[in-house]
């Protein structure tokens, strides 16, 4: 059974997807340009996200039972909110960076803005997906987080090497570990959505 109660729900989530993308772009803004300005406007946004998942949620499981769109949906928010959480990992690693003018080195930046644009992009798939539920757009989902593990393991490599090296600072090193692992994290949630909507 379908309700339009429950195909309400999908809009919301979808507007909270949408949130996120749009948090991932101020936070990318805010690291590109070494403003801080940017991260207030993610942080609300982030805010918006957690408030919207603890409503939700509970909606959502009651409806579950007599509801089959309900019951898919319902795990979907509290992911949604573990991305807002990483991305506010992410936002205090920029404020510590921008406050502390901490500088990171060319490929250091490079390899970040790599990743932030894949992450971006992914975000951009899962708000279709959500809409969608499309298993093209969620098998793309799942192979870009495999790609983006494998790239950001990768570049976890090479910064260890350049922090032996002497070329990478070491209160750089930790912003830049930390906001990688964030990355990681928010691309692995947006794949368990894609494996739970298709």
């Amino acid at each position: 059974m379908r309700t339009k109660e429950a195909i309400g729900f999908v809009d919301e989530i979808h507007a909270m997807a949408d949130r996120i993308e749009e948090a991932l772009t101020y936070v990318y803004n805010a690291f590109i340009y070494n403003q801080n300005s940017p991260l207030e406007a993610a942080e609300k946004l982030t805010a918006e996200i957690r408030e919207k998942e603890r409503q939700l949620t509970p909606e959502l499981i009651e409806l579950s039972a007599r509801d089959e769109i309900a019951r898919l949906y319902a795990p979907i928010p509290s992911h949604l909110e573990r991305i807002a959480d990483n991305i506010e990992h992410i936002i205090r690693m920029i404020r510590t960076k921008n406050d502390e003018n901490v500088l990171f080195s060319d490929k250091a930046v490079s390899e970040l803005n790599f990743l932030f644009n894949r992450v971006k992009e992914v975000q951009s798939n899962l708000s279709d997906l959500i809409l969608a539920r499309n298993r093209f757009l969620a098998n793309y989902i799942i192979e870009s987080e495999k790609e983006i593990e494998r790239a950001a393991n990768e570049f976890s490599t090479l910064h260890e090497e350049r922090l032996i090296e002497g070329i990478c600072l070491p209160k750089a090193s930790g912003i830049y570990v930390m906001i990688l692992d964030a990355l990681k994290r928010i691309v692995w949630n947006a794949k368990e959505i894609a494996r739970k909507l298709v």
